[in-house]
């Protein structure tokens, strides 16, 4: 009987740690977060804030697009725009390669047609802002497309999972918060 109960109790901290640790670790950051980051950069090497364009609720297959689409040659380096814990880490038919962000502030950031992430993005993983977390590239539905970053910030709006999702516009966000020549070089 104390094998069993010993054997459930390891088995039981492996899981937390392996699964449930990364989950905590975003809603600690959800509820303990305080108000957004005051200060983002602009998530792709050399682009400029000027150099950004809206299309952000333009008409797409899937619906309004939820984000902006910043250009770049595919293996460009991609930052994060602000410290926060990395939610998810998947491949995903529509985005590729995606990476989610939970910041201050309710802040959910979302990369994604990334050519690859960079070694270390896992699940539970704090960034911190200007860490390479990525390169630009053209997976998912963007196969046939230039490369790009498309890049979204969402606003999450209950206390737990699963969370919902208010779209934020990336675009206005960035021209309120960053500032410009405000990239990692």
């Amino acid at each position: 009987m104390r094998r069993v109960l010993r054997w459930a109790v390891v088995a039981g901290v492996a899981a937390y740690a392996v699964v449930l640790l990364p989950y905590v670790r975003a809603l600690w950051w959800l509820h303990a977060g305080g108000e957004p980051t005051a200060h983002l950069l602009v998530p792709v090497q050399g682009v400029a804030l000027e150099d950004l364009r809206s299309s952000f609720g333009v008409p797409r297959t899937h619906g309004p697009h939820e984000g902006i689409d910043i250009a770049a040659p595919a293996g460009t380096p991609v930052f994060a725009v602000a410290e926060g814990v990395i939610l998810g880490n998947r491949v995903t038919q529509i985005g590729g390669n995606v990476l989610w962000i939970m910041g201050r502030g309710r802040r959910l950031y979302y990369y994604a047609h990334l050519q690859e992430l960079a070694p270390g993005m896992r699940m539970g993983h704090r960034v911190d802002a200007g860490e390479l977390i990525g390169r630009v590239g053209n997976t998912g539905n963007a196969a046939v497309t230039i490369p790009h970053l498309h890049f979204a910030i969402y606003l999450v709006t209950n206390d737990f999972y699963p969370f919902r999702l208010g779209p934020m516009d990336p675009y206005a966000v960035l021209q309120r918060e960053a500032r410009a020549g405000d990239t990692p070089q």
